[in-house]
C-alpha cells in the first residue's frame, strides 16, 4: 500500500502549500481516507481511482501552481497504480 501513503503525503504537501484557499478541508478529507485504506491494507477499485483522480484535476485547475504540482504528481501515482494493476 505504499502507492496509498505516497498519495497521501502528497496531498499533505498540497496542504501545507500557502496560502490558504478554502481547499484545504476537502484535501484533508481525501488524505485521510487514503492513510486510513493504506493501514488497514485495503486498495482501490477502479471507479473510485478515477473519480479522486478527477477531483485533484478539477482542485489543481482553480489552485495555485504549488499547490497544483503536489496535486498531479498524486494524480500521477493513481495513474502509475492503476497501470500496475
Amino acid at each position: 500500500m505504499r502507492t496509498l501513503e505516497e498519495v497521501n503525503r502528497r496531498l499533505l504537501d498540497a496542504i501545507e502549500e500557502p496560502p490558504d484557499t478554502g481547499e484545504e478541508r476537502r484535501l484533508d478529507e481525501l488524505a485521510a481516507t487514503f492513510w486510513e485504506r493504506a493501514r488497514r491494507g485495503e486498495g482501490l477499485d477502479a471507479g473510485y481511482r478515477c473519480r479522486v483522480r478527477y477531483k485533484l484535476r478539477t482542485i489543481a485547475e482553480t489552485t495555485h501552481d504549488a499547490r497544483a504540482r503536489h496535486l498531479e504528481r498524486a494524480r500521477e501515482l493513481l495513474a502509475e497504480r492503476a497501470a500496475s494493476g
